[in-house]
Formats: C-alpha cells, structure tokens, sequence
C-alpha cells in the first residue's frame, strides 16, 4: 500500500481523509509542534525563536516525509486565524516547511489545503449563475480579486509558493492546492453552506485521483474543493471543480436538504 501522510491529524478535514481512504492506503498522521514548546525554553531573541521553530518543525516534518507517497498538508492554527478574524504568521511559516520539507524527501504528491475564502466569492463581483473557476480574477479591478479575509491572504500565499516551488521540483513530484469549502464533521451539508459542502467520498475521491494520476498531469494544479451542489435557486453550482485528474465530484447537498 502506498504510504499517505497527513498532518493535523486530529482535525476534521484529516480524519474524513482517514475514514474514506484507510482501507485504500497506508495512512499515517502527525500534529505539527507548537511554538509553545519554544517559548519554554526562553531563547533570547525573536530571532533564536523564529529559528528553533523552524528547525523544529523542519525535523519532524522530514522524518514524518520520508518513505511517503504523498503528504497532506491541513494542519492550520485555526483558533487564532480563521476566515472571521485574526493572522498568525506561524502558519505561513508551516506552509514553507511542508515545502521544503516534502521536496528535499522527494515525495512524488504533494497535496495543500487552501480554501476558498483566497478569493472573495461572497461578494458581488461575480455572476451567481455562472461557476466561478480556479484562476478567478475576473472583477473590473486592475490588481484582480481580493481574498475574504486575512485567512484568505495566508492560503493565497501558500497557492503562490506552490508556484515558486513547482520549478524546484523532481520529474516525478506534483503539487496539488484545494481550495476546500465546507467540510462537516458528519459529513453532511449545513443549511447554510449548502453550495460550499463538501462530502467525505468526493474530499477523498480528489485526492485519490491525484495520487494516482499519470505523469502526464501538470506538475502545479489549483482547484476548488466542493461537491457539485446544484440547487438553492441557482442554475449551476458555485466553482468549476476542474482538474487534470478526471476526477468529477458526485455528491450534491441540494439532493440531502
């Protein structure tokens, strides 16, 4: 079996993963250290704690990276950053550790969790009928379209160092950003987000598809991660779920409401 690992492993959209996916694969998960651990043993400068961190982090990440298949990155300081309020730049950070990290271990799929809230698709700047796509910059706006939130900015950089990364990569590596929507516990749709949801079979379907895919596929995809949710008054669902993979998501959360 090949070997997937995920990290924040104790997470939601990580242990969908787990339940859909371990019969599948050799799946294994790691939660990121915190800096809290660090902080304990009081370097003297802002400096000397940035760079035990990163060489923290970059240890665990590399013996977590070797062996595998693909890596998963959903760890995220969400309780201090999330699409609603607040900035932790120690996320970027990770973002860059996983990286490195997963290229230096030549890990053939690399796979980021971004989110749909890197682009403002709450706004009014796009037709409601028609699928917003992957490279969305399509407002009347000369700097293209905003991300929701300071969450939003932190998974735009991530996509973007996807960009900056994908010349650094093997022949036979590929990366992967999701832009996920919503992912519920029970795996069932919210009334609320009903044209964000994403199930649990299509969430690991995607990834399926990617580990999986040939060697023809792009070395660098973007694509949202939502179920194909046709209904609420619309005429289509609310992202193109393109990608090179031939993956289709099946599940709508109009047809469980």
């Amino acid at each position: 079996m090949k070997k997937v690992l995920l990290t924040g492993f104790k997470g939601t959209v990580a242990q969908a993963m787990k339940r859909e996916l371990e019969q599948t694969y050799d799946i294994s998960g790691i939660s990121i250290t915190r800096m809290e651990e660090v902080l304990q043993q009081k370097p003297t400068t802002w400096k000397q704690q940035m760079d035990d961190y990163r060489e923290r982090v970059m240890d665990q990440l590399t013996t977590a990276c070797r062996g595998m298949e693909a890596v998963v990155h959903h760890g995220w300081n969400t309780r201090d950053e999330n699409w609603q309020a607040g900035l932790d730049p120690l996320n970027i950070m990770l973002v860059d550790c996983v990286y490195q990290a997963a290229i230096a271990e030549n890990v053939p799929r690399i796979y980021m969790t971004s989110s749909v809230h890197s682009y403002d698709f709450m706004g009014d700047g796009f037709d409601p009928d028609e699928p917003i796509p992957p490279y969305p910059d399509t407002r009347q706006d000369p700097f293209g379209t905003r991300p929701t939130s300071l969450y939003g900015v932190s998974k735009r950089w991530m996509e973007i160092s996807g960009q900056f990364y994908a010349p650094k990569l093997s022949a036979s590596q590929k990366i992967l950003v999701v832009r996920l929507g919503s992912v519920t516990g029970s795996g069932e749709p919210s009334e609320k987000f009903g044209r964000l949801w994403y199930s649990h079979p299509d969430l690991a379907g995607l990834l399926q598809a990617f580990i999986e895919c040939d060697d023809e596929a792009p070395n660098f995809w973007i694509t949202y991660g939502v179920s194909n949710n046709l209904g609420g008054g619309h005429k289509s669902a609310m992202f193109d779920t393109v990608n090179p993979y031939g993956f289709t998501p099946k599940d709508n959360a109009f047809d469980r409401t």
